[in-house]
């Protein structure tokens, strides 16, 4: 019997970022894809027309995540750098859990290759920069920098922080590494109300 097709491009993306860690996105081909969901190669082209329109759903089914873990981590929260703190958790987290994403992130060839991959990604960090304006703002008066400074700085921990924990093999707490570094970056840019939170 055969699958519906929205189950079946989900099961071709989900095998294309199980192999991105294994093998790494700029080697992986549709043979490789075709053969771990168990269909044939020409079946891949029947959900998506080219590689790499493959990679772009790829990229789009990644994005989609990102917010969701975003979007979860900003409800609720009891103060602005609290907020700050639950989405670098939230975003570190879900990198953590899913290596593939730096894998084709930092692939040099898919963005080069595939611009319209690599809109996906910048319009994705363009997005998460402005989450972070947007939570800095009701502090501006307390803070360091500008907001928009701010933002960027954050957004460059977590960026450094990711990619320090590729290079290194995965070989130290990603999430915990982040909540640690952001809470000395955050000190430094918020001064804290006598008797509150930050």
């Amino acid at each position: 019997m055969r699958k519906p097709a929205d189950l079946r491009r989900t099961e071709i993306i989900e095998a294309v970022l199980r192999l991105s860690v294994e093998v790494g996105p700029d080697r992986l081909g549709t043979l490789a894809v075709a053969a771990a969901v168990g269909i044939s190669q020409p079946a891949i082209f029947r959900h998506f027309p080219t590689r790499e329109a493959l990679w772009v759903a790829v990229a789009e089914h990644v994005a989609t995540r990102i917010r969701a873990a975003w979007n979860e981590a900003e409800g609720g929260s009891p103060s602005p750098t609290e907020t700050i703190r639950r989405i670098v958790a939230a975003h570190t987290g879900l990198v953590a859990g899913e290596p593939s994403v730096l894998a084709i992130i930092f692939s040099h060839e898919l963005r080069v290759s595939n611009p319209a991959l690599a809109a996906v990604f910048r319009r994705l960090m363009t997005e998460l920069t402005g989450r972070f304006i947007v939570t800095f703002g009701p502090l501006a008066a307390r803070m360091s920098v500008a907001p928009q400074d701010a933002a960027l700085l954050v957004l460059g921990l977590v960026q450094g922080i990711a990619l320090r924990w590729s290079l290194s093999g995965r070989g130290f707490d990603l999430v915990a590494e982040a909540r640690h570094l952001l809470d000395l970056q955050l000190a430094g840019l918020v001064r804290a109300q006598p008797g509150s939170c930050p």
